[in-house]
């Protein structure tokens, strides 16, 4: 009987140790093929890196192509498509060797000449680059000095330079297929990423096909082409579709709407990344040339007016930051004391800023001005944090006497209307990695082309945002940045709502996934089991 106790007991001591000690894992190993199902909300305008205006063509740009240099997951910049590169002294020479192993989709060689063609057509005027162009900002010439060294020289220093390098937009392009498609090269585009471009089928999907002769990969990933023979976009603007697609196992990967993030969490089904978005996923921007949002004064009662918490809880389920300024905690340059130096929910204020702007309260309690009743047209994209957000602010306006009719339009529709100028006000948001978005978003020289909707042409705010990117001492930037970010707040161009915290759901089958830092996922080393 003793026996049989000190053996019982040498078995519990054995099954406890193995609780607490984890035996050797054993690593599956990656399987190559299947398919990647992606989504998105909006369609692309364009898949031209040098044309477009959307977010979405800058994530897809991402696999299909590559920039010059790259970040690591720690965010430091590392070779891509450059193995190497210096800069002069004086900060306006920079030369890059470039890779010699490198081949665009089309089979055309890439080289320095190719680097040169694809710079000079995004800051070509003809190009009417959007955001592409300003990326290599103040660069005066472009020289391939031998086939694989490009030496690119600056009218002056200019500080975001090698993080603008990085963007996807910044992305070279096969010159010969640029001129052999022409206005074509939008639908068919050519780079040299690991996956290149299949098919575009108009509100349905877009097809990348894994490119068997990728062997340049940026030391982020394994050396050689992807796992997945194919990644699919597919275009569905309702999100409760997503989601129900996404648990059917039609959908890989999803970008979780706020009202089913809690839900999917508790299944404990799903790997699901956060983090904070690289942007500021929803401001409300004024046209300043058109009234009543001409007068800086109506401007300022309605950010008094706006009672931003409730719309943060109600269109996004609290799931993300009230936003204060035109750059959110996430990227570089943000100045903390935005939070308090930005206008606060004040009905007495916004009411006093609109009798004082002339708007009086007719016998309906409408705001009225001249016999004109005080009602403007809301332009937004059929978003749904983005609708149900314009319903809250629609409701708060109304009880200010302010009517807000909102009006929604495919994204691409939306883009070309903001820059005509067409709108009195839009909702919008971004996404990019770095405070030189307020270059796109504020100077004078992007109206009607870049991303200044607001229209506003202020040269105390360009030469601040010039300033900006000229000067290199990291402290001094970010004094500047601080007071453009007061400035723009000041001018009231927009009332910033809310940064979202993205939620990305990834299947049980899909392993390899990485998140960059600069908030995308990583696809060279997914596979599928």
């Amino acid at each position: 009987m003793a026996a049989a106790r000190a053996l019982a007991r040498i078995v519990v001591l054995l099954l406890l140790f193995l609780t607490l000690v984890p035996l050797p894992l054993t690593h599956a190993q990656p399987q190559p093929g299947g398919e990647l199902a992606l989504v998105s909300t909006e369609e692309p305008d364009t898949l031209d890196p040098q044309k477009t205006g959307t977010a979405v063509t800058g994530l897809l740009m991402r696999y299909l192509g590559d920039t010059l240099l790259t970040k690591d997951l720690k965010g430091s910049y590392i070779p891509a498509l450059a193995r190497s590169w210096s800069v002069s002294g004086d900060g306006l020479t920079w030369t890059f060797q470039l890779r010699n192993d490198v081949k665009f989709h089309d089979g055309s060689p890439f080289n320095a000449q190719a680097v040169k063609a694809s710079i000079e057509r995004a800051l070509s005027p003809d190009t009417m680059s959007p955001i592409a162009g300003s990326l290599f900002g103040p660069v005066a010439d472009v020289q391939a000095a031998g086939d694989f060294t490009i030496t690119i020289k600056l009218k002056e220093p200019f500080a975001p330079f090698l993080d603008n390098l990085t963007d996807p937009r910044a992305m070279i392009v096969s010159p010969q297929a640029v001129r052999d498609l022409g206005d074509k090269f939008g639908r068919s585009p050519v780079g040299t990423g690991p996956f290149k471009f299949q098919e575009w089928r108009s509100a349905d999907r877009i097809i990348f096909a894994r490119n068997p002769d990728y062997t340049w990969a940026p030391s982020t990933v394994h050396a050689g082409p992807p796992f997945v023979d194919r990644v699919v976009l597919r275009i569905m603007p309702e999100s409760a579709a997503q989601v129900a697609a996404f648990e059917r196992g039609e959908l890989s990967v999803l970008a979780l709407p706020p009202t089913d993030v809690r839900r999917l969490q508790g299944t404990n089904k799903y790997t699901i990344y956060s983090f904070l978005r690289k942007g500021v996923g929803l401001f409300m921007e004024f046209n300043v040339t058109k009234e009543p949002f001409s007068d800086i004064r109506v401007r300022r009662a309605v950010s008094h007016a706006i009672e931003k918490n409730s719309v943060l809880q109600i269109g996004l389920e609290g799931l993300g930051e009230v936003a204060s300024g035109p750059l959110p905690p996430s990227i570089w340059g943000y100045w903390d004391g935005i939070k308090e130096y930005a206008p606060k929910y004040d009905p007495g204020k916004a009411k006093a800023l609109l009798a004082e702007a002339g708007w009086q309260p007719g016998p309906d309690g409408m705001l009225q001005k001249d016999g004109k009743p005080f009602s403007f047209v809301l332009y937004t994209a059929p978003i749904d944090t983005w609708t149900r957000s314009a319903q809250i602010v629609q409701s708060q306006l109304r009880a200010f006497g302010i009517s807000m009719e909102i009006q929604t339009f495919e994204f691409g529709t939306l883009l070309a209307k903001l820059k005509a100028g067409e709108h009195p006000a839009e909702f919008m948001g971004y996404t990019y990695t770095s405070p030189d978005i307020v270059q796109l978003w504020f100077h004078s020289s992007n109206i009607g082309t870049g991303l200044a909707f607001s229209h506003n042409k202020d040269s105390k705010l360009d030469s601040l945002i010039e300033a900006s990117r000229r000067e290199t001492d990291q402290g001094k930037r970010l004094t500047i940045y601080r007071d453009i970010q007061k400035y723009v707040v000041d001018q009231v161009l927009w009332v910033p709502l809310w940064t979202n915290t993205n939620y990305i759901a990834v299947q049980p089958n899909v392993q390899g996934a990485k998140t960059h830092p600069d908030g995308f996922l990583l696809l060279n080393d997914v596979w599928l089991k």
